[in-house]
């Protein structure tokens, strides 16, 4: 494995040194094959999205969102295996990551669920079957709120869904600890004046166990439209904005959701919670081996047979 403080590509192909070490090459290939590129308009500007678009429209489609960490291109090998099953996707690249020309880390929680409804909105006027919203880490309970706010999909497919108004979930991730709370009112002041004042993501959120290879967590801290980096109103939002509007209890769409038994940044525990209080009769919870995300082959394989298994007993 190389050093990766001199990572093999920079800038805007830095997504392709965790295809080389960690997903398959080949991934770079099938990028440049399939993949279309569009922008589309949203709350503050223009947003990147990324297109998996099969010979179908009828097929059912994913909007797929990244979570704290991550941005669209990232999520390449988590989606591939749904687009070569046959589903179209979208994977956008929210407010303040990615490709997006704004502000790097620069976002509001309520920024990114109108994000997500124009994803799925954009998805709309592109194909006519079914049309699941899903996350990964962060992407979970960013695709549940933006559900019960806009009723835009047809279920949800989530890898990780906590919730952000659970003081336990918020005390055990929070960089800060049990403090993390109780910095919001201070954190919350300070923001009027310099809510753009950037910081490490590292300040607020550990990255410590986002997978289970320290190399992949430290090649993070370098990619230039990842997360690496938050503005204190974006910290800020996620605690403040981030309770849904609706309970879990009254939800009653199709729901998805897996979750890594030995995830040790967002435990297993916080996610089976908010799993068991979910309203719907269609609902299946899916154990997955290792951390928090994955970096291994065979955990791809294995998300994409549950994700065509579930869509197809949905429909």
């Amino acid at each position: 494995m190389k050093n990766f403080i001199n990572p093999d590509f920079e800038g805007k192909d830095f997504w392709k040194n965790y295809m080389i070490h960690w997903f398959g090459e080949d991934l770079i290939e099938k990028w440049e094959k399939h993949v279309e590129l569009r922008q589309i308009d949203s709350v503050k500007g223009k947003i990147n999205i990324e297109i998996y678009r099969t010979a179908d429209p009828a097929n059912p489609t994913l909007v797929f969102s990244h979570g704290i960490a991550g941005y669209a291109r990232l999520l390449l090998p988590f989606l591939m295996p749904l687009f070569e099953k046959g589903y179209n996707i979208i994977a956008p690249d929210l407010e303040g990551y990615g490709f997006n020309e704004r502000k790097k880390g620069d976002f509001s929680w309520e920024e990114h669920l109108a994000n997500l409804n124009d994803s799925v909105e954009y998805a709309k006027t592109q194909f006519n079957g079914k049309i699941y919203l899903g996350g990964g880490s962060m992407g979970g309970p960013l695709a549940y709120a933006t559900d019960v706010r806009y009723n835009c999909a047809d279920g949800l497919i989530c890898w990780c869904l906590w919730d952000f108004a659970d003081k336990e979930f918020v005390d055990k991730t929070g960089a800060a600890g049990k403090l993390t709370l109780m910095f919001a009112p201070v954190m919350k002041l300070v923001s009027t004046i310099f809510g753009k004042a950037t910081f490490k993501s590292t300040k607020f959120v550990s990255y410590r166990d986002l997978t289970s290879s320290k190399q992949f967590n430290a090649l993070i801290m370098q990619d230039p439209q990842s997360g690496n980096r938050l503005t204190l109103r974006g910290a800020l939002s996620m605690v403040t904005q981030s309770k849904p509007d609706l309970k879990h209890e009254l939800y009653k769409k199709p729901v998805l959701v897996c979750q890594p038994k030995d995830d040790k940044m967002t435990e297993a525990r916080f996610t089976r919670r908010i799993y068991d209080r979910l309203g719907s009769e269609n609902k299946q919870y899916v154990d997955f081996t290792g951390g928090h995300w994955p970096v291994e082959k065979d955990k791809m394989i294995k998300w994409g047979e549950v994700v065509d298994q579930f869509i197809k007993e949905a429909a």
